[in-house]
């Protein structure tokens, strides 16, 4: 999907979503824009009051809206002006597996790479990494270099510290970062291939760009999994992956690469936006809902202790496109009248996601109550293809999950003083 950039710069954004909001009453949007069964957050709860002592974890997966970043992005922006940013998290060399990507950062390399994604039928591999994504290569000497946007006020691109994840196809693979100190060990995640390494890398000073290099004696292929970006500070490090898309059963069919998020990012929050495609797809709303609880499981096994929260899709729409044919000149040429109407699907899904969190007792947050409820101020932040949204957008959508999530943790302060004052 085609995303325009976002170059708004701090106070940008945060004028932008004070416009935005005042086109709706707060009050109206308070009400709906809320995460049900939110005490099964408190745990995270607890650990985000002590961002300041600690790095939050918060892993945010999902599909084409997780991709391109604007929508994780915002919530992240807005999490750690309160809570303090312990660096930028996951990140993968979109660019160089030729997909879309956050904006905020690129990687460069002088040879050729493959992709393969989570949603592809025939794949080189069955490893995917915690990004659902791995780019391949057989030079001998494969070579990489990440940049972030020296002058972006929206994201803290400051690095001190670097995990990068790989197969270099044999176990002597030296690796060269210049101006920085660096430890190899065995990839800390289930998978039966010996190869798989994370060079942990340190940076004396902080860096916003750093060059690596493997020297190899074998032309097997290299694999590159992503990186993980910390700042060397406490508070949130929000971590988004992304696969424009994806389902819920391609996650579980690929089961790995859910157990290397859990185990790589170690989260304590994890926010699952998926269901478009499924409605997208027609699909049954007990086999969706099945696929949801499998998914789940596999979180709560791997990281039992994290908090989850659902989300619903937004209220897309199907196109419908009938043709008629109009006289022009001598000859005749067929054209469309082209109409949107409401996707029944989308509907079935979020039901079956709101109902399921409600059984089961997970945090559930009902953007496409949120979405209809707001249909005005969404009105222009929608693409052509009224499934996804532009960048304005997906900027309200993550400022409203911020504002949900912050509501929830101030209620969370205050039932918590109650119970301290209450005891003593």
């Amino acid at each position: 999907m085609n995303i325009c950039s976002w170059n708004a710069s701090k106070k940008g954004i945060i004028s932008l979503f004070a416009g935005v909001l005042t086109t709706i009453s707060s009050v109206a949007v308070a009400q709906v824009n809320t995460i049900a069964q939110d005490t099964a957050l408190n745990r995270f709860f607890r650990a985000l009051h002590q961002a300041d002592s600690n790095v939050v974890s918060v892993l945010h997966v999902g599909d084409s809206h997780i991709q391109a970043g604007f929508f994780p992005f915002t919530t992240a922006f807005f999490l750690q002006q309160d809570f303090g940013s312990a660096g930028r998290g996951w990140v993968f060399p979109y660019n160089l597996a030729n997909t879309n990507g956050p904006s905020d950062y690129r990687w460069n390399s002088t040879g050729r790479w493959e992709v393969d994604r989570i949603i592809d039928r025939n794949k080189s591999t069955d490893i995917l990494g915690p990004g659902a994504i791995v780019i391949t290569s057989r030079n001998d000497a494969p070579a990489l270099a990440y940049s972030g946007k020296e002058d972006d006020e929206k994201m803290d691109n400051n690095i001190r510290q670097v995990e990068l994840f790989y197969d270099a196809g044999s176990e002597e693979a030296p690796i060269t970062i210049p101006g920085a100190g660096v430890d190899i060990s065995a990839m800390p995640f289930d998978a039966d291939v010996t190869t798989l390494r994370k060079a942990s890398v340190t940076f004396p000073e902080a860096v916003k760009s750093f060059q690596v290099r493997w020297d190899r004696k074998n032309t097997q292929p290299f694999r590159f999994y992503g990186a993980l970006l910390q700042n060397g500070n406490n508070g949130v490090l929000y971590s988004a992956v992304g696969i424009n898309g994806a389902t819920f059963q391609q996650y579980n069919d690929n089961r790995n690469t859910l157990i290397a998020e859990m185990q790589v990012i170690e989260p304590q929050l994890v926010i699952v936006s998926l269901g478009t495609n499924e409605a997208h797809n027609s699909m049954n709303g007990q086999l969706f809902r099945t696929q949801l609880d499998e998914t789940v499981k596999t979180i709560r096994k791997y990281q039992p202790d994290a908090c989850i929260i659902l989300t619903t899709p937004p209220e897309g729409k199907r196109v419908s496109k009938k043709p008629y044919r109009r006289k022009v000149g001598k000859k005749y040429k067929t054209y469309y009248r082209v109409a949107y109407y409401p996707n029944p699907y989308v509907a079935v899904i979020t039901q079956q996601i709101v109902s399921y969190c409600k059984e089961n007792g997970l945090a559930c947050w009902n953007f496409n109550a949120v979405n209809k409820a707001m249909t005005s101020s969404f009105a222009s932040g929608w693409q052509g293809d009224h499934i996804h949204f532009n960048s304005r957008g997906y900027q309200l959508q993550g400022k409203l999950l911020y504002e949900a999530l912050r509501n929830s943790y101030d209620k969370f302060l205050k039932v918590e003083k109650t119970y301290k004052n209450t005891a003593e």
